[in-house]
């Protein structure tokens, strides 16, 4: 399910190692019962692990976290996200982060950028440009440079929680060596959840070898542990008041105005048309009012748009709406990536999405890694499903829950 990242719950309070373990253990199965979950035998485990973990790193002694890191991986829809949310609001400690990983990595990336221009100037000589590349004291001040823009972001920080963590870019893998050596030589718990195992990571033959050092530190570092129960939880129904965030969006296929309004939602007049300009390039909204964005599908997917575009909506906009998203005759690969991305924004930012389309798409799907198809499949069940015929009800849900 989507985490509120604002959501704010009553931690526990610490005690003796044993009492601090059993009762970050006792707060997170509590917010299970209240919240109607039954939770499995690996989700279980993997609450013990993280209270165990923690209790050694927190409790009294304060002791170092080296071996006591987690990373939490498992297929979309396991329950990753909810029980990394329940452990972080119940630890009994300011001094914590959790962010997605995009978000972290896209913040590090800025930062190392305009620290190591500053650390570069200050070694450099006028008129040296380029005698100088390869140079000791310029190595040196760009590794300086990454540290301190680490230190910067991180700060006082004794828990760092990472949602979604990934690297599908090579030209990540050497930023990320670089973060991983730093946390591990820190003070710092680290607990990541991913859909991928350590050993997959920047999966490409080509480059897979400059993932290997951080992979290396995954598996010698943290603790691994899969949650994979074969079963989507995102494919049961829920009652309509147990939905919220991005789950109480729905996946409308043929509707009418009439049937819109059922959703509460109703089709924007034309005088409510705008060009928004997030970043770099002007996207033509249908309506901007009262924190509801509403796309056309063409508008926002088969432009020239990015998942920084998406990130900068989302931080003012708490309900999407995307209409005319094509049956999969209509769909190109291209719309569907960036489809795809913008609900992996929504989701994550626990935003309400409204997806209206004008037929199955779902035989589409095929043209995402598999990985990225099943995450999107998982995604979609989160969504209350409305159509406008039983028939294609059946062909739509068959093709999601694949």
């Amino acid at each position: 399910m989507p985490h509120n990242y604002s959501a704010t719950h009553a931690p526990v309070s610490a005690g003796s190692p044993h009492e601090f373990h059993e009762n970050l253990q006792r707060a997170i199965l509590e917010r299970a019962t209240r919240e109607r979950l039954d939770l499995d035998v690996r989700q279980v485990e993997a609450v013990q692990l993280l209270s165990t973990n923690a209790a050694f790193h927190l409790g009294p002694g304060h002791q170092s976290p080296a071996g006591k890191h987690v990373y939490l991986w498992g297929p979309p829809g396991r329950g990753k996200t909810w029980v990394l949310g329940a452990f972080y609001d119940a630890l009994p400690t300011a001094k914590k982060r959790r962010v997605h990983f995009h978000d972290f990595f896209r913040e590090l990336h800025a930062t190392a950028h305009r620290a190591t221009a500053i650390a570069l100037a200050r070694v450099d000589e006028p008129g040296s440009l380029g005698s100088s590349r390869g140079r000791m004291d310029r190595v040196s001040a760009r590794t300086s440079a990454i540290e301190q823009a680490i230190e910067s972001m991180l700060g006082d920080v004794e828990v760092l929680c990472f949602d979604e963590f990934h690297c599908n870019d090579p030209g990540d893998a050497m930023l990320l060596a670089r973060m991983f050596k730093f946390i591990m030589g820190r003070r710092i718990l680290l607990i990541t959840t991913s859909n991928y195992p350590p050993e997959e990571l920047l999966a490409d033959e080509y480059y897979h070898h400059l993932i290997l050092p951080t992979v290396t530190s995954i598996r010698e570092q943290m603790n691994v542990h899969e949650l994979d129960a074969k079963l989507d939880y995102r494919t049961i129904s829920r009652d309509i008041d147990d939905r919220h965030g991005f789950a109480a969006g729905s996946l409308a296929v043929n509707q009418t105005e009439a049937d819109l309004l059922t959703l509460g939602i109703s089709a924007p007049d034309p005088s409510e048309s705008r060009t928004l300009k997030p970043t770099s390039h002007e996207i033509k909204a249908l309506r901007v009012a009262s924190g509801q964005l509403w796309f056309d599908f063409r508008d926002l997917c088969e432009s020239l748009t990015s998942t920084l575009d998406y990130l900068e909506l989302a931080k003012d906009h708490k309900h999407w709406v995307i209409s005319d998203v094509p049956a999969s005759a209509g769909m190109t690969p291209f719309g569907l990536r960036r489809l795809a991305n913008t609900i992996d924004v929504l989701y994550d930012h626990g935003i309400r999405l409204d997806l209206l389309a004008n037929g199955d798409f779902s035989d589409s799907l095929n043209h995402l890694p598999s990985l990225d198809a099943a995450r999107l499949e998982s995604r979609l069940n989160a969504l209350q499903l409305r159509d406008g015929t039983h028939e294609a009800t059946e062909q739509l849900v068959e093709g999601v829950n694949a």
